[in-house]
């Protein structure tokens, strides 16, 4: 299952590339992911600031070089953070507890149906919703530069059109190298005008 998800660049961090890797299936039992890093740096999502929430310890750690639009963040910090918790919930349905020591409920809570179904079931849900966040993100850098330039062109209804042709929302334009205040708010006005009328009909 790994091989269908690529190593891909989420962003830099100390002026260096850092990646994420693909899911790998560990120990013969359990899924595991959110391994960033290069050549030089191994870490991981979950060991991003433990003080703040995962969407703004990611924003903090990536700064502007974080190549997932603002419109994704949520969603995708969503993601990970389900993936973390369900991966625990299939090692205490495996160990029978929190491993601290030996749980008297150990045989009421190990639960090899849960292990299945959350292995086989609810984690490559969660890949598969996140990796559509993140292959769509991967070239937003030419994204962004053909919206700014039709933005210049001065066609206000093309560049809506690539807005909803790219699954672009308005938030992601903000303070956009090459998208002005003026531009920003015409956007975002006729943005909303199409948006609501595509849900009235």
């Amino acid at each position: 299952m790994s091989n269908q998800y690529p190593k891909l660049l989420v962003g830099q961090h100390d002026g260096e590339n850092i990646y994420l890797s693909s899911p790998s299936w560990d120990c013969g039992w359990y899924w595991g992911w959110g391994y960033l890093g290069n050549k030089n740096c191994h870490y991981h999502v979950s060991g991003l600031n433990p003080n703040i929430n995962l969407h703004d310890a990611l924003i903090e750690h990536f700064g502007d070089t974080l190549k997932v639009r603002k419109s994704d963040m949520w969603v995708l910090a969503e993601l990970f953070q389900t993936f973390y918790k369900l991966r625990g919930a299939a090692e205490m349905y495996k160990h029978g507890g929190a491993y601290l020591t030996t749980n008297p409920c150990a045989d009421l809570i190990k639960n090899s149906d849960e292990i299945t179904r959350i292995n086989t079931v609810l984690l490559p849900a969660i890949f598969d919703e996140a990796y559509k966040i993140l292959l769509r993100n991967a070239d937003n850098d030419t994204i962004f530069k053909r919206l700014v330039k039709l933005n210049v062109q001065g066609d206000t209804g093309k560049v809506i059109d690539f807005m909803f042709d790219n699954n672009i929302k308005p938030e992601d334009i903000k303070d956009f190298s090459g998208i002005t205040d003026n531009d920003y708010n015409h956007l975002h006005s006729n943005y909303f005008r199409r948006f609501h009328a595509n849900k009235i009909k």
